[in-house]
């Protein structure tokens, strides 16, 4: 005994299409990869070179979509919407732990009235403490070594300073 096949209606097509198409948008969406700003000076640039102009400048920390790679550079859409290229070199697959997220820094605010700058340039010119002067003494770090690590402790470099030393040196997104 045979069994009348019944026709499938004209949506069935349509609605497997559908389907199929759906299931594909949700694997890709699934499988976008995330990077995040690593960098102080991030810039999103309008093509693959340190010479093309810039459309943003990132935030540290800021998610990145990755849309394709070429050589050391991602293409990469923000959360707002913008889209460029970055030097690879100045992302990271993991979320970068701020000042702000540092638990470990919050504890520290918590403890301390003054910040880590004011400390260590107050600490540099009064001199060792009485414990550190002792230890120091103990294990013959001279006064001129004292004098030197004061001297680099109190050395700041500006994020225009590092800019310009990659590239005058042709280092990271300015290398050719």
């Amino acid at each position: 005994m045979e069994v009348p096949l019944k026709r499938p209606s004209r949506l069935a097509a349509p609605l497997i299409t559908l389907l199929l198409l759906s299931l594909y948008l949700l694997t890709v969406v699934a499988l976008a990869e995330t990077v995040f700003v690593q960098s102080k000076t991030a810039k999103l640039r309008s093509g693959k070179t340190s010479l093309d102009s810039v459309v943003a400048d990132l935030k540290f920390g800021e998610p990145l979509e990755v849309l394709g790679k070429e050589g050391n550079w991602l293409a990469v859409q923000t959360a707002r919407g913008a889209k460029g290229w970055i030097f690879a070199g100045k992302t990271t697959p993991t979320k970068p732990a701020s000042s702000e997220d540092d638990v470990l820094a919050k504890l520290g605010k918590s403890f301390r009235r003054t910040e880590a700058g004011d400390v260590t340039a107050s600490a540099g010119a009064r001199g060792l403490d009485k414990v550190s002067e002792g230890y120091a003494n103990h294990v013959g770090i001279t006064q001129q070594h004292r004098n030197a690590i004061d001297r680099m402790a109190g050395y700041r470099i500006t994020d225009q300073e590092v800019e310009d030393f990659l590239k005058n040196g042709g280092l990271g997104e300015y290398a050719k």
